[in-house]
């Protein structure tokens, strides 16, 4: 019996403003691509636009196996494969779900930075994020839960009323 390799996510660094370019091309190939996007209001000397960038600029995620991380790393517009030690890392599925999740919910998502763990490590207990685990801050006399891929050193926040969730770390 054929049994088929397991596919895993892997975080492409991208060379810079060419995240939308190498999606587009990983999709094209067949592959399992995530680019998480916010919406982004710019300001020009005669106008005010509102813009789509990348939730993590300079990389995309994709799903593939370890047998294709050749061919994927050989596509135009990819630096190199997240990895250590010159050996590629894949990322928990739970990592990106809980992004995809977080983009998904209509709920305001934003790039936090600089990566840090800082705040109280909570589980989100009801709502559009139920079941996911962050980190709670507060930015602006706002909640915001943080949600991290830890392989590729960066996190979003997102908006959340602090009612919602349940810390689990012991006081």
């Amino acid at each position: 019996m054929f049994v088929l390799p397991m596919e895993s996510w892997f975080a492409l660094q991208v060379v810079p403003q060419h995240e939308k370019q190498v999606a587009r091309l990983l999709e094209y190939k067949g592959y399992e691509k995530f680019l998480p996007v916010f919406l982004s209001r710019r300001k020009w000397s005669d106008r005010i636009k509102t813009i789509e960038q990348p939730l993590f600029p300079g990389y995309v995620f994709c799903r593939i196996t370890e047998h294709s991380l050749g061919l994927v790393s050989s596509i135009p517009g990819v630096a190199r494969i997240v990895g250590f030690r010159g050996k590629p890392a894949n990322i928990p599925d739970d990592e990106i779900n809980a992004v995809a999740r977080a983009v998904q919910s209509g709920l305001d998502v934003c790039p936090y930075a600089p990566f840090a763990k800082v705040g109280n490590k909570v589980l989100v207990k009801t709502g559009p994020l139920s079941g996911l685990v962050g980190r709670l801050l507060r930015i602006n006399n706002r909640s915001r839960l943080v949600l991290a891929v830890e392989l590729a050193l960066k996190a979003i926040s997102v908006d959340i009323d602090a009612s919602e969730v349940s810390s689990l770390e012991s006081a």
